[in-house]
């Protein structure tokens, strides 16, 4: 199975398609714009749905807002899922909720389904736990935007597809030239009522997270793919395990101290750095092309936009050449 060349995600859609574990209605899982996931009802005329609600696909990606190209929009489903209390909703989008209720019901009378019981936010519901977590989880960090992951950063492993196997990716996702551990702020406004004072009075406000410094590299970590995956036509074996940081929810895994054992060379205070000027930078391998990278990559290395290009090239290659021995 492979994705088509215009898209921007790399999400099946058969592997998207699924149904809420609160009330057992249809729904579809795609990638936002910021690289999280959000699950999506089916298409509504646009006229009846408030703009702060509609959500709308582009090339496999989900953005907010309405396609000028249709009259419809997709409405992200913990907004209506009836097992939350939606106070102030407008009357159209109350009897949605209202259809979706019943439906609910009867199928719980039914037999057939068991809803999910356990007390949730609808932060939950829009960003869910993944499956299995270990006892460490790090945050990662990028302007101000906290993401934390289902592990240590060291034990991250890479969610895209082997091509050969047809399995998961065993590569690491981890490279600690990337990053280094800082003290981030959190926000004081998710840390609401006692827990919440207890989280603040805690960490002072703060916590420790791995930092990077450019978007690409915070892209890469926060969907999970090793170096040799970042720009690959692979799909995604499993959806990505990182979910936002919330103070109150992962409490449990704040950090207080600096995480030791992870610089690259230890530095003592009396040590001088002297920078012999700036970092030497990998340049495309298209002699047309000026696009450089920070990263160490083979001489043979080619940018994004290149990269695109020579897959096109490719296929276009192999749909017009005849195999050999066939007559013209």
């Amino acid at each position: 199975m492979y994705l088509h060349r215009s898209t921007q995600t790399k999400i099946l859609r058969k592997s998207g398609a699924a149904r809420c574990k609160y009330c057992n209605t249809p729904v579809e899982w795609f990638e936002r714009y910021d690289a999280l996931r959000i699950p999506l009802t089916t298409e509504f005329p646009t006229r009846r749905i408030p703009p702060k609600m509609r959500w709308h696909i582009e090339r496999g990606i989900a953005y907010p807002g309405t396609d000028a190209s249709n009259g419809y929009c997709r409405i992200p489903h913990p907004a209506i899922c009836p097992a939350f209390d939606h106070p102030g909703l407008p009357p159209d989008i109350q009897e949605l909720v209202q259809v979706l209720a019943v439906r609910m019901r009867t199928a719980i009378e039914r037999g057939e389904f068991t809803p999910y019981v356990e007390p949730v936010a609808q932060e939950e519901a829009e960003n869910p736990e993944p499956e299995k977590t270990q006892a460490v989880r790090h945050v990662i960090a990028y302007g101000g935007n906290l993401r934390i992951g289902p592990c240590a950063i060291e034990d991250l492993q890479c969610i895209a597809r082997d091509s050969q196997t047809g399995q998961r990716c065993e590569n690491a996702v981890c490279d600690l030239s990337e990053g280094r551990w800082e003290s981030v702020s959190i926000d004081e406004e998710q840390a609401a009522g006692r827990l919440g004072q207890m989280v603040l009075n805690l960490t002072g406000g703060n916590i420790w997270a791995w930092q990077v410094a450019d978007f690409n590299i915070a892209v890469r970590w926060w969907n999970q793919h090793c170096h040799g995956h970042h720009n690959s036509p692979e799909p995604d074996h499993v959806p990505s395990e990182f979910v936002p940081f919330h103070p109150l929810r992962h409490d449990a895994y704040i950090l207080t101290e600096r995480p030791t054992d992870y610089d690259l060379t230890p530095e003592t205070e009396d040590q001088v750095v002297i920078h012999d000027g700036p970092t030497a930078r990998t340049t495309c391998a298209t002699p047309s092309c000026s696009n450089t990278s920070v990263l160490a990559y083979p001489d043979t290395w080619l940018c994004w936009q290149c990269e695109k290009l020579e897959r096109y090239r490719q296929r276009i290659h192999t749909r017009w050449v005849k195999p050999s021995g066939q007559s013209p």
